[in-house]
């Protein structure tokens, strides 16, 4: 079921992407578009992550009730974001890792 709603998910993201993008021929978007465009995958990615920090499960450990995993992997994520912005892989590795961590730890 979950590998369904994945593919679901895609075919309605390439759907409303085409939709958008599909009839413009490459000459014709508007240059504010184009300046807007490295904006749209961070927000799109913030829109599914942000959610999923806040509202992450509580530990059961003995640490404070607001500190998850989720928290610190995104926090960790953004740290390592802002001083390698053009590292993907380093920033995707460091956040998994300190949330693996962090895991264990509480």
């Amino acid at each position: 079921m979950t590998l369904v709603t994945i593919a679901l998910m895609g075919a309605v993201t390439f759907a409303v992407r085409i939709a958008f993008f599909g009839p413009l021929q490459p000459s014709s978007i508007s240059p504010r578009i184009e300046q807007a465009l490295p904006y749209v995958m961070p927000a799109v990615l913030m829109a599914i992550i942000v959610p999923s920090v806040l509202l992450a499960p509580k530990t059961d450990g003995g640490g404070p009730s607001w500190l998850t995993p989720y928290l610190v992997g995104a926090l960790v994520g953004f740290a390592v974001g802002a001083v390698r912005r053009d590292s993907f892989f380093l920033v995707f590795a460091s956040s998994v890792a300190a949330f693996a961590l962090t895991g264990l730890a509480l």
